[in-house]
């Protein structure tokens, strides 16, 4: 099974439903990553504009405010089906939304504007492939603006959960090309230049952004660590933990998310983002 298929499995299947149930609270946590990636890809009004990984839909949304033409593009069937509900309910209709594989699937020629991508970057088995099947759709001067994470220890979101593991079992090195498709695929800023100069854009900037998250949208420590362990990445991390020390390490969790707690709004930790744009 290619990475892709496994992708696609594992994104119209266990991976998906985390994300359905609680897209609300992703949309919550990631606001502060939304604002400063729509700031960057300065949308204009004649725009049309391409969101790879679109997920549940809330950057598509968010760039159709100001474009003339939105399309939101990701391999999941299920959070694609509930982007386009929540684009019929707010009565977006220069959004559109297409189950597909951006790697390979036709977006056309010169059809974009702009390539804007929150987090879907990272989970291409053929990224320089991936990305010069993007430019393609680019319109000549167009640009590629996006998000990704760096490394697993400049999250510090993810840092209680990395303490807990790391008192009982070795911590995974996750990420990097060299291990193929995953959340910290694109950790490190050299890839990252020679991926786009690979695929034939341009003017590549990479800007380091540590935004403060909202972790789970809000809510009380127990709501924090309840999400955080119904994540894909968390649940990989804690299958290091024996058996027998997994009650104590989720204890561990909630006890340091409680110490980071503010009343009244939520755990808020910081993260380690990638700002990436480039010139097609």
């Amino acid at each position: 099974m290619s990475a892709n298929q496994a992708q696609h499995a594992a994104w119209n299947g266990g991976e998906s439903v985390h994300y359905v149930d609680h897209a609300d609270r992703y949309d919550r946590q990631l606001a502060p990553v939304t604002a400063a990636l729509l700031a960057a890809a300065a949308i204009q009004p004649t725009d049309a504009v391409v969101d790879i990984g679109c997920g549940c839909g809330a950057m598509t949304l968010a760039a159709a405010g100001t474009a003339r033409r939105a399309v939101g593009v990701d391999i999941s069937e299920p959070l694609v089906a509930v982007a386009a509900e929540r684009a019929r309910e707010a009565g977006v209709t220069n959004a559109d939304f297409v189950v597909a594989d951006a790697q390979t699937h036709d977006l056309g020629e010169a059809v974009f504007d702009v390539v804007v991508a929150q987090f879907g970057l990272m989970f291409f088995d053929d990224p320089v492939g991936a990305l010069t099947n993007l430019r393609r759709a680019v319109v000549p001067g167009g640009r590629i603006v996006f998000t990704t994470w760096q490394s697993l220890a400049a999250n510090d979101w993810l840092a209680p959960v990395v303490r807990a593991v790391a008192e009982v079992a070795e911590v995974p090195d996750l990420g990097g090309l060299d291990r193929g498709p995953g959340m910290f695929a694109l950790r490190d800023e050299p890839d990252i230049d020679a991926l786009l100069g690979g695929a034939g854009f341009t003017d590549v900037h990479v800007e380091s952004i540590t935004p403060t998250l909202l972790v789970a949208g809000g809510g009380s420590a127990d709501d924090a660590a309840a999400f955080l362990l119904g994540m894909g990445i968390v649940r990989g991390l804690l299958g290091h933990v024996p058996e027998e020390n997994r009650e104590a390490a989720t204890q561990r969790i909630r006890e340091d998310l409680e110490e980071h707690h503010e009343p009244g709004a939520g755990v808020r930790l910081g993260a380690g983002v990638w700002l990436v744009s480039a010139r097609a």
